[in-house]
């Protein structure tokens, strides 16, 4: 019985190869996560499928207490049977599969393994089937309760193992050599079996985590260099700031010179080659002009790509980034490394996505800047309630977010993206469609929600045809905020409803909540003049005095509130189609 169990581990060892091979694979990570993935999930099944037919044909060839180690079986006959570690890869199959693609690979490898014969043809693939189908309904508890523990799929092997067996002495005639059989292979294939799995998963498992790790760590990285470039590039991309922003990455990266430019000259050159690219001079490279020209990203691999006219330049590989305002390029940023071995995929990452958050510090000052032109007086108001610690404890959110939940600081950068492109947008349109502003209120939401998960609920309903209305930006956002803020205790949720509808020839909006609404001799102050809060107590009269310098006799803005019952804000706009209105001051 025991002799049995070297030969099997021979079998076992190529699968966990496998497992290695297996585990660099960025697919098998993501399904992990999202079982059924497209072509992904379709390619792993006929991974594990192919393996589990090569299992069959490289088994151990059993003759009840006999067996001889075959290199290739095409045929078992009579009382002949195969120890191999089909079991394992059908439970592996359904565990990261899910049940759809367990059972596929249970059904393709039992059926292989009823095609080669024996009189425990028809109970091997029986179990193969039900074992492929038992792992891929068990997928959720593994996944999303015992992900990190090997309980569940050792039991379930063993499980397995015993049910596999079970079917042996059951439908397996004589039942004497089945009987016989099963005394001789039991304890090898389930040690075998259970082994494999256990190391199989755990493979599979430390990649994913390492993964996330390195993630973690660059995303941790790239906050707190943006948390140290922030209050520099909001005030704009000149030589002063792009040398304080040169010399923090030269000192957060693994590069060994860092630089500014804009359109015409470097702004900053800190490290290497500092001697002749010196800040104020032309940028002379070829990479650097083809950037400002379409905009794209461009990595340089060779001293020769880099075309620095002075021979001697040390500078040998590098990543030249675009630093946009809107869709121009205004300048790059050029980090290079002493060897073109440094360009992997995770440095890459790390500079592009922080070029793309400088170009939006950049557009955020330049935004700012411009906001003391405006003439109307309401948008300034409005727009620095944009405070800059909205930010900043968005960051520090996402920052913590980064040591727990990977993936959810991901989605929380996206929407920190997207709320702050909404401002810039929203501050370079006299009017923009409604779903813009609906954007700019679901980005604004899913960041609150992940600093205060008590929250209350908002629920957006629109009649269809409202979505391309024009409307001016920061009408409703400011309106939710303001609900947040003040219509709820601290510790109180609630519900806030936004609907757009037409009545007539106008477009109605009403923002309404069950708050602890307004008491009466407030309420006939709100909209018509500031009133003093907790807040700025300037959002309802900004609001109201925008719709009334907007249009006049033909807008209204209306408060209803009771104590202890909620209040209901109603816009009245006349309706207005077409493409957005820039101000007189956009550049563009």
């Amino acid at each position: 019985m025991l002799e049995l169990i070297p030969f099997l581990l021979e079998r076992l060892g190529i699968m966990i190869i496998l497992a290695f091979i297996l585990a660099q694979w960025g697919p098998t990570r993501r399904l992990l996560k999202q079982p059924e993935a497209g072509w992904q999930f379709s390619v792993l099944v006929l991974f594990f499928a192919t393996y589990g037919i090569l299992s069959n044909y490289t088994g151990v060839k059993v003759n009840l207490a006999e067996f001889s180690s075959h290199t290739w079986l095409e045929e078992v006959e009579g009382t002949s049977a195969i120890a191999n570690t089909r079991t394992m890869i059908v439970v592996i199959s359904g565990l990261l599969a899910g049940p759809i693609g367990g059972t596929i690979t249970g059904v393709l490898v039992g059926l292989h393994r009823y095609s080669l014969g024996g009189f425990t043809a028809f109970a091997c693939a029986l179990s193969t089937v039900i074992a492929g189908g038992i792992s891929g309904m068990l997928r959720p508890y593994w996944r999303d309760r015992l992900g990190s523990h090997a309980l569940l799929p050792v039991c379930l092997a063993g499980f397995l193992m015993v049910l596999e067996m079970s079917l042996i002495l059951l439908l397996s005639k004589p039942f004497e050599a089945a009987f016989e059989l099963v005394q001789f292979i039991f304890l090898p294939m389930t040690l075998i079996n259970v082994l494999g799995v256990w190391l199989f998963l755990s493979i599979i498992r430390l990649a994913a985590r390492e993964e996330e790790s390195v993630r973690a760590r660059e995303a941790e990285r790239s906050l707190h260099i943006a948390d140290l470039t922030l209050p520099q590039l909001t005030r704009g991309l000149n030589s002063k700031t792009a040398e304080a922003v040169a010399t923090v990455l030269l000192e957060q990266t693994r590069a060994n010179a860092v630089s500014l430019t804009d359109r015409s000259v470097i702004l900053a050159h800190i490290g290497v080659g500092s001697d002749h690219h010196r800040a104020g001079t032309h940028w002379t490279t070829r990479p650097t002009e083809h950037v400002l020209t379409d905009g794209t990203l461009r990595l340089v691999t060779d001293r020769s790509e880099i075309g620095c006219p002075k021979h001697e330049c040390p500078l040998q590989a590098g990543i030249i980034a675009p630093l946009t305002i809107g869709a121009a390029t205004v300048g790059t940023l050029k980090v290079y490394y002493p060897h073109p071995e440094s360009l992997d995929a995770v440095e890459v990452e790390l500079i592009e996505g922080l070029a793309k958050l400088f170009s939006t510090q950049l557009a955020l000052g330049n935004a700012e800047r411009q906001a003391g032109l405006l003439k109307d007086a309401e948008i300034r108001a409005l727009e620095a309630q944009v405070h800059p610690h909205f930010l900043f404890n968005a960051i520090n959110t996402i920052y913590a977010l980064c040591r727990t939940d990977v993936e959810r600081a991901r989605v929380l950068l996206l929407e920190l993206s997207t709320f702050f492109r909404s401002n810039l947008q929203g501050a370079r349109s006299a009017k923009i469609p409604l779903q813009k502003e609906l954007e700019h209120i679901e980005a604004y939401i899913s960041l609150e929600a992940a600093r205060f998960p008590n929250r209350p609920f908002v629920d957006i309903d629109l009649v269809e045809g409202t979505e391309q209305l024009l409307v001016p930006p920061f009408i409703l956002q400011p309106l939710i905020e303001n609900a947040f803020l003040h219509a709820f205790l601290p510790d109180q949720t609630g519900y806030v409803g936004v609907t757009a509808s037409i009545i007539g020839e106008q477009l109605l909006l009403e923002v309404v909540d069950n708050g602890q609404g307004i008491e009466k001799e407030r309420l006939a102050r709100l909209g018509r003049e500031v009133v003093p809060s907790s807040g700025t107590g300037t959002a309802l009269f900004n609001t109201a005095e925008r719709i009334r310098s907007l249009y006049g006799q033909q807008g209204a803005f209306l408060i209803e509130s009771r104590l202890e019952d909620g209040t209901k804000i109603t816009m009245h706009l006349p309706i207005e189609t077409g493409k957005e209105l820039p101000y007189a001051y956009d550049s563009n």
